[in-house]
């Protein structure tokens, strides 16, 4: 795999792939959104966490597209090759997924203790973090048979896509759900 294969990826978005940026994108208003009438509450941890969240899907929109981590692999790639230890690499690539799901874990459980008094969906949004995260980790694993699992299902969206999608929606609704409950009907 080299660069011009990450340009061609990112040439080929597929419906799947716009489907999923747009719900990322409208995902992130509603959270930004959220983040507005936590301002209004007052709560500041609310008002960062959604406000965190919206950065993040909008982020992760745009990863989407560009398929940030294909190039990530391919410098890492290109890296190990230019200084020797490409053949070894499987410890290092799973030293790279442990180290990050470790990081996974504490962020999430550091994040679970300072949302553990805030609004029910906040808590909710963070399962549907939890959801997109542990989609992430399986990707960044990129283990074949586990890109083969997420790739099969319906062509136009497969397993991983409805994964993906499944946290997003998550997010999305507790969202909205916030901004009614905390934000009246405005």
């Amino acid at each position: 795999m080299n660069v011009d294969s990450w340009r061609s990826s990112i040439a080929n978005a597929d419906f799947a792939d716009w489907i999923t940026v747009a719900a990322y994108l409208g995902t992130a208003l509603l959270a930004r959104r959220a983040s507005l009438h936590a301002a209004a509450r007052n709560s500041g941890p609310e008002r960062r966490f959604w406000r965190s969240t919206s950065v993040l899907l909008v982020f992760l929109a745009v990863n989407e597209l560009l398929d940030l981590q294909t190039l990530l692999t391919i410098a890492g790639r290109a890296h190990a090759k230019a200084y020797g230890w490409y053949g070894a690499h499987r410890p290092v690539q799973f030293a790279f997924v442990v180290g990050l799901a470790a990081f996974a874990m504490i962020a999430g459980a550091t994040l679970l203790w300072w949302l553990r008094r805030a609004h029910r969906a906040v808590r909710l949004a963070f399962v549907g973090l939890g959801f997109v995260g542990l989609f992430i980790l399986m990707r960044a694993a990129s283990f074949h048979h586990l890109d083969e699992l997420l790739g099969r299902g319906n062509p136009i969206f497969p397993w991983g896509s409805i994964q993906e999608m499944a946290g997003i929606m998550i997010i999305a609704a507790a969202a909205w759900v916030y901004s009614r409950q905390v934000g009246g009907n405005r």
